[in-house]
Parts: structure tokens; C-alpha cells; sequence
């Protein structure tokens, strides 16, 4: 038992060492040569099909381009035997089909939630989800200095927290990555921290593609009470760089 405990005290202390030796941008640096080592984020063109499983619905199905080099986004999404397609450019100019069709009027398109500021709302979820830990480099992107050493999931992890500009969000995010490989394990946020709201994310599994690791799947709890909200399932990726 003696010897145990030395072992665990040794890990914390050593973990602890990791935290106080880095600060905020070195770790999300070494994160995103992890993620990104040849760098190609910045111009990659990435197709990717999803599955998401929610508690009591049937699967959902989304196939997506993000076009970084040329900045446009295009979504097609089946729900429920319908289909929904996006495309957004790089001037948040968006177009919209229902089944093939374009909308009738204003009140269809409000009604089936095509609208601009619903497609421009996809992209900026799909493009930050897919692509962090890169996306921490955005403008507004508020990086704490100190790393802190926690658990997430019952593994040691290094702590990053993240707060934006007013103007791009009022979140507040915590991103835990490897303190071996700096791979990025999970990430919660809170609308309020004091209250415990808002929702963690747990990765699972790596998909590698022309010079970047993706995290596969994603699966989604509420901070609350560890409620299952939902998992993404990243079934195909492709990178061109």
C-alpha cells in the first residue's frame, strides 16, 4: 500500500512539474504539432461524413466539405428522410436546398431553419470542432497563461482554459490534452462556471490524413449530472492538401 501510494504521489508531483514548466501558448503549441505536424490546416480541404447518435432519435447522417484554402463550406444533412443541404462562401454568402429544391418563400425557408444565419451557424460549429486544437489560434481567442494539472476521465491531463473577445463569444472552455504526446483527449465549456452548466466532451480514437490527426469520435454529457447527451461518429475523412 506504502509503495502504491509513493508511486501515484511520484506521478502527481511529476504532472504537477509539467504544468508549472509550460504556460498556456507553449502547451497549445505543442498540441497543434501534434494535430498539425505539417502544418496544413490552414489550407486543407477536408470531407467528412458524420453519424450522430442522440438518446432516442435515429441516427442523423451529415456529409460536409471544409475548404480552408478557399474558405467555403458545404453541408448535406438526412434527418429524419429529409434532406438539408448548405453551402456558405468566404464572404458568409449562403445558399440552401430542401430535397433538392430551393425554398419557396421566406416563411418556408424560417420553417425548415434555411436560412443564412443557420447555414453561416454550421460552418463556424463544424470548421471549430474539426478543426481544434488549430482553431485556438483564431482572432479573439483568449489563451490563459497557466496550464493546470486535473483529471479528465480518470487520466492525468493538462489543463488549457480558453475565454474569447466579447464580440466572438462569452463561453468559457477548458481543452485537457496528454501530458506525453499532448494529443487532445477532451474539452468542456460553461455558459456560467459558478453554476456547473454547460456540457464535456470526451475523443475517442485518431484519424490521420495528410499530415493531420482528427480526433474520430466525440461523444457529448452535461456537466450537471454526467448526462449522455449524444455521440459524433466520424466515419470517412479525406484531406487534400
Amino acid at each position: 500500500m506504502k509503495y502504491a501510494i509513493f508511486i501515484i504521489f511520484n506521478m502527481l508531483c511529476l504532472l504537477n512539474v509539467r504544468a508549472q514548466e509550460i504556460s498556456g501558448q507553449e502547451l497549445l503549441d505543442r498540441a497543434i504539432a501534434f494535430h498539425n505536424p505539417s502544418g496544413n490546416w490552414s489550407t486543407a480541404k477536408m470531407d467528412l461524413i458524420i453519424d450522430m447518435q442522440t438518446p432516442g432519435n435515429p441516427m442523423r447522417r451529415s456529409q460536409m466539405t471544409i475548404n480552408n484554402r478557399v474558405g467555403s463550406f458545404y453541408l448535406k444533412m438526412l434527418n429524419r428522410g429529409n434532406l438539408y443541404e448548405y453551402w456558405v462562401d468566404a464572404r458568409d454568402s449562403a445558399r440552401f436546398q430542401y430535397n433538392f429544391m430551393a425554398p419557396t418563400d421566406s416563411i418556408q425557408a424560417d420553417t425548415l431553419n434555411l436560412t443564412q444565419e443557420r447555414a453561416v451557424r454550421w460552418r463556424n460549429y463544424y470548421s471549430y470542432l474539426y478543426g481544434l486544437p488549430m482553431k485556438l489560434k483564431d482572432p479573439g481567442t483568449k489563451v490563459n497563461p497557466v496550464v493546470q494539472n486535473t483529471r479528465f476521465m480518470k487520466q492525468e491531463v493538462l489543463a488549457l482554459k480558453v475565454t474569447y473577445d466579447a464580440t466572438v463569444g462569452q463561453d468559457i472552455w477548458y481543452f485537457y490534452f496528454s501530458p506525453e504526446t499532448y494529443a487532445m483527449v477532451g474539452y468542456r465549456f460553461y455558459h456560467d462556471e459558478a453554476a456547473n452548466d454547460g456540457e464535456y466532451i470526451v475523443l475517442e480514437g485518431m484519424e490521420i490524413q495528410n499530415g493531420l490527426r482528427i480526433p474520430k469520435n466525440r461523444t457529448w454529457y452535461t456537466n450537471a449530472d454526467n448526462r449522455l447527451l449524444g455521440t459524433d461518429y466520424l466515419i470517412e475523412l479525406k484531406v487534400n492538401r
